[in-house]
């Protein structure tokens, strides 16, 4: 009888208690990191790649379920409720690669640790408001559903402070791959980000070529700082090693990208560490060493420079990074993620 009691007090009180909730629309909520969003059917759809991308030509090996995730992007938003638990469903057509379904948590600016999906619950002592950050998972696409707060419980305006904009271009690297348990808070240009004070728009996505259709997304934009990591894939992929294309597309890259953003300081990150950089990996025949890669993408640098631009960089990306940053042949772990985002800080300015 007394268990019965203790749970009927219990029930009773949930009841009392009760949730409110928060659309996903609410503009209270504020949602970083995406330049596409559209709500409907209390659903929040989070792009960060617009539909017309992909009728371009010039768009190579783009996976459109890794495009759909949303490495980088934050949902961020202020309350005085002591237990939030935010919304999310899988994303139809989106890469649902388990288990990557981990979000970054930030309380107060502060992080405080990684949550997977189905234990997605922030808790607060409930002494005043707090501002809460969560970011999105690496590749586990998602939608955003709203929030569910206690009753009663407030939901107050962001005010977020406006910082210089860096655009992240790549493959699995800059997506995120190789870091696991965390969200994309972990991957390397989030790290470049958090330490410059950069509002970051991380269009990596794994296993894409270089693809001069990409510098059009930046033309909504307004950036100041731009990374460039590509090549991976056309060396050891479709071009097969074929070095005149990957230069053919990377002055192409270059050049649409200085066309839309005239005025940003773009840095081409040469090829990271390899494992193996012989160029015969899972090939039958023998290709270019990814040398070659970092040869031919450092001429056509050095055109742009001599032909007088001068916020065009060079970065030596095999220079800050080392076999022992490695999971696999050339995707960073955890720890490795983090030192070359650290690295990358120093010189990106």
């Amino acid at each position: 009888m007394k268990y019965l009691l203790s749970f009927l007090l219990l029930f009773g009180s949930l009841i009392a208690r009760g949730e409110t909730k928060i659309a996903p629309d609410d503009k209270r909520i504020v949602i970083e990191g995406a330049m596409h969003l559209a709500c409907a059917d209390g659903r929040m759809t989070i792009d960060r790649f617009s539909i017309e991308m992909w009728q371009r030509p010039d768009l190579n090996n783009f996976s459109r379920s890794k495009a759909l995730t949303q490495s980088g992007v934050r949902i961020c938003f202020k309350t005085d409720s002591r237990t939030v638990k935010p919304l999310f469903s899988d994303r139809e057509g989106a890469d649902l690669r388990k288990p990557s379904n981990f979000y970054g948590v930030y309380r107060n600016g502060e992080f405080i640790g990684a949550l997977p999906g189905d234990r997605l619950v922030l808790e607060s002592s409930g002494k005043g408001a707090v501002e809460w950050e969560i970011v999105l998972p690496i590749y586990y696409g998602v939608d955003f559903e709203g929030l569910l707060l206690d009753d009663g419980a407030r939901l107050f305006d962001v005010k977020r402070k406006k910082h210089p904009v860096y655009v992240a271009i790549g493959d699995s690297i800059t997506h995120g791959a190789g870091q696991s348990q965390c969200g994309s808070e972990g991957s390397y240009p989030f790290v470049l980000a958090s330490i410059n004070g950069y509002y970051l728009y991380n269009l990596g996505v794994g296993g894409s070529q270089i693809s001069p259709a990409v510098a059009q997304e930046l033309t909504g934009i307004k950036a100041d700082v731009i990374t460039v990591l590509w090549g991976f894939n056309d060396w050891n992929g479709g071009t097969r090693g074929d070095i005149d294309e990957i230069a053919r597309r990377y002055e192409a890259l270059l050049s649409e990208l200085r066309r839309v953003q005239p005025a940003a300081r773009i840095y081409c990150i040469l090829p990271t560490t390899a494992a193996d950089e012989s160029g015969t990996r899972g090939k039958r025949a023998p290709g270019k060493p990814l040398g070659e890669v970092r040869k031919a993408e450092r001429g056509i640098v050095e055109k742009f420079i001599a032909q007088g631009d001068e916020k065009l960089f060079l970065i030596e990306g095999d220079k800050l990074s080392a076999v022992g940053d490695l999971k696999g042949n050339v995707h960073f772990d955890n720890e490795g993620a983090k030192r070359f985002g650290k690295a990358l800080a120093e010189l990106v300015k």
